[in-house]
């Protein structure tokens, strides 16, 4: 195997990662939101009202806005695609959104729940494309 060939391999696997993170972050954001009531009543007491808590959201907004932001970055250097990116930057939009003060909570739950699955589908559409192009480097090294 060539310099280049690994070099591409090893940045594909941590790419991998970093879609896998950002994905699975973004689910959590979902199952969290939708499954908030079923968890206060199995887990009542500290960690229910720290889930509950303004803190909580504030920590899962800070790791699914990096996360998402690196891997839609890390796959448009890949496939060059735009709709990946705009569907990640509007999921993160949104979950930002839903932090808001004044944000009641039916509002809250609708802008996290529609973040969560743009961010779900952006995740989606940057993996299918990105695992289907080629190494950028290499792209650039045929011309």
């Amino acid at each position: 195997m060539s310099v280049q060939n690994r070099s591409c391999a090893a940045g594909k696997r941590r790419t991998d990662i970093v879609e896998g993170a950002a994905v699975s972050a973004s689910l959590l954001c979902l199952v969290h939101c939708l499954a908030l009531p079923v968890l206060l009543l199995l887990l009542p007491g500290a960690l229910g009202l720290f889930v509950q808590s303004p803190a909580f959201h504030f920590a899962a907004m800070g790791m699914v806005g990096p996360a998402a932001l690196a891997a839609f970055w890390l796959g448009y250097r890949r496939h060059g695609a735009r709709w990946p990116v705009l569907l990640g930057l509007a999921g993160v939009a949104s979950l930002a959104l839903a932090l808001m003060p004044g944000m009641g909570h039916g509002g809250e739950v609708s802008l996290t729940v529609t973040g969560s699955l743009l961010l779900i589908v952006g995740h989606a559409m940057n993996w299918r494309l990105r695992t289907g192009a080629p190494c950028q480097r290499l792209r650039h090294q045929a011309h």
